[in-house]
């Protein structure tokens, strides 16, 4: 993670760009609701379509590669962080982030946080567990604003907080933000970030822990006797032999021009707290680019219909075990998609959030991700991790009769809460064998 260079006059990143994907109307959606333990719907629907873009960005950086990996993000994770910098941002950085977020003010992104944090919280018990931390490692050189500290951090992101030496204890900061990310994501990820990858001049790093693991209902678990291979037709168009997982239940199901949708519940007791699973499959074989177009277009949109599924009894139903891990960059993911990433221009502009020594030209910002995922005859198992390091430089569905769901061929998955509308998880399966 290197400093950039010195600040460019008229650079791309001075002025708002709206994503070319982000085109979904929010014209007809409700007002903020009363309940502040519910997202505004606008921000919602506007943090589904950055998550559809940023899942038909990622297809696309494979289908370049000809790697055809699966791969997966958590928006809720993404969006966190860029809360946490956002609340401790002013000026064109605070811009950036309210017009890539798709809230009007820094209020609509603190009670947007507390939802979410509402979302995370006291999750267990009969239904999932979900498991929220926030951490921040500030360099000594840079105190944090008293302010930002104990009313963001602590007071809304329940965040931890470490004053560390970047400049002359960079991997020991390594060890140490690594050792948190192993906690946090209860041993499914050990290892963020590499010895020697922090440049002494970092003067914070943010990061969020999720976890999730939920239990198919008891409705809808599948019976391990009942897994047996079968054929998955890859995007290269070679076969594979894997294990496919079916049930006799009844299922949430839709029937769209181009593809299908699945729903999985998981148990819960939590009335004010509802998590599903759902599947897109294509109907076509090779149908996943075209679905993510449809989703990150006007008609599609990730709206609200392809969640509005019918309950039937379906008479072919097989979807693959699959289980694996990823990472990527967010910050150059979302400049692949002609995102503006939040580039500090003027240190100033961080003022807010930390003390910033005379002499510092600019702040530089990276955002990192990864996550790990299991899906079995139980439930599922995920866990993501997001950091964004910050350096300075001294220079309408139907259901037809005889409905059949067979996931053979690559699917996009999601997991989302149904009372709060929040993505935490979303992802493409093109190899389960992976």
């Amino acid at each position: 993670m290197a400093a950039s260079g010195e600040k460019k006059e008229g650079s791309p990143e001075s002025t708002i760009r709206q994503p070319k994907w982000q085109k979904g109307s929010t014209e007809n959606l409700p007002l903020v609701p009363n309940n502040p333990t519910i997202p505004n719907p606008k921000i919602t629907r506007s943090r589904m379509d950055f998550a559809a873009g940023m899942a038909k960005q990622l297809l696309l950086n494979q289908v370049k590669k000809r790697s055809y990996n699966n791969f997966a993000l958590s928006p809720t994770s993404i969006d966190v962080v860029l809360g946490m910098v956002a609340a401790g941002s002013r000026g064109p950085t605070l811009e950036r982030i309210l017009a890539l977020l798709g809230a009007q003010d820094i209020d609509e992104i603190k009670q947007s946080a507390s939802a979410m944090m509402t979302a995370a919280a006291h999750c267990g018990g009969d239904g999932p567990v979900l498991c929220m931390v926030n951490g921040a490692w500030v360099d000594k050189r840079f105190p944090l604003v008293e302010s930002y500290k104990e009313e963001i951090l602590k007071g809304i992101y329940n965040c931890d907080t470490q004053t560390v030496d970047f400049l002359y204890q960079a991997n020991e900061v390594v060890n140490n933000v690594n050792s948190w990310v192993e906690n946090a994501s209860k041993g499914l990820i050990t290892i963020l970030l590499e010895p020697d990858s922090i440049s002494p001049d970092t003067a914070i790093i943010l990061a969020n822990g999720l976890y999730f693991k939920g239990i198919w209902t008891s409705e809808h678990e599948f019976d391990a006797s009942l897994t047996k291979k079968r054929n998955f037709y890859l995007l290269t168009g070679d076969t594979i032999s894997i294990p496919f997982m079916t049930s006799c239940d009844a299922y949430h199901y839709g029937s769209f021009d181009s593809f299908k949708v699945l729903k999985i519940p998981y148990e819960g007791a939590e009335l004010d707290r509802k998590f599903s699973m759902y599947f897109f499959l294509p109907h076509g074989k090779g149908g996943l680019q075209n679905l993510l177009e449809e989703l990150c277009s006007n008609s599609g949109s990730l709206n609200q219909d392809f969640f509005n599924l019918k309950e039937v009894y379906l008479n072919k139903f097989w979807i693959p075990k699959f289980a694996f891990s990823y990472e990527f960059t967010v910050s150059e993911t979302m400049k692949e998609t002609e995102m503006t990433f939040p580039f500090i221009e003027s240190p100033e502009d961080f003022s807010e959030m930390m003390t910033i020594p005379k002499g510092i030209q600019f702040v530089s910002t990276q955002m990192f991700q990864k996550v790990v995922i299991k899906v079995d005859e139980k439930g599922t198992e995920a866990e993501v991790i997001t950091e964004i390091c910050a350096m300075k430089s001294t220079g309408g569905c139907c259901s037809p009769p005889k409905s059949s769901f067979v996931a053979d061929h690559p699917f996009i998955f999601m997991v989302k809460e149904e009372i709060s509308g929040l993505i935490f998880f979303m992802g493409a399966v093109l190899n389960p064998g992976l």
